[in-house]
């Protein structure tokens, strides 16, 4: 006799799941942002250049922010990951497939 088996079902709620932003970008990101453009005042002493630098880092922001949320982290923390392949080398890896 084939046994039977419910369908889980677990309540998912959306607000957990997204992302916190400001203005539509991530929250570090645009904390990155407003000190570089608060940088830019800084060194230059510009006003202009300050703005330049908040428009162009909340476009870049919100871009990187609506394709995906996570892609700054993964970029972040990629690089203490030794790499597993590397086209320069010409000897056969060594794979363990478990």
């Amino acid at each position: 006799m084939p046994e039977t088996t419910q369908k889980r079902r677990n309540q998912v709620f959306k607000s957990l799941h997204k992302p916190l932003t400001y203005m539509g970008i991530e929250r570090t990101l645009f904390f990155m942002i407003a000190v570089s453009a608060v940088g830019m005042f800084n060194l230059f002493n510009s006003i202009i250049g300050a703005v330049l630098v908040f428009i162009g880092g909340c476009i870049f922001g919100h871009w990187v922010t609506n394709s995906d949320p996570a892609f700054l982290k993964i970029l972040g923390r990629s690089e203490k990951f030794k790499l597993r392949y590397d086209a320069a080398k010409q000897t056969v890896p060594n794979v363990e497939v478990r």
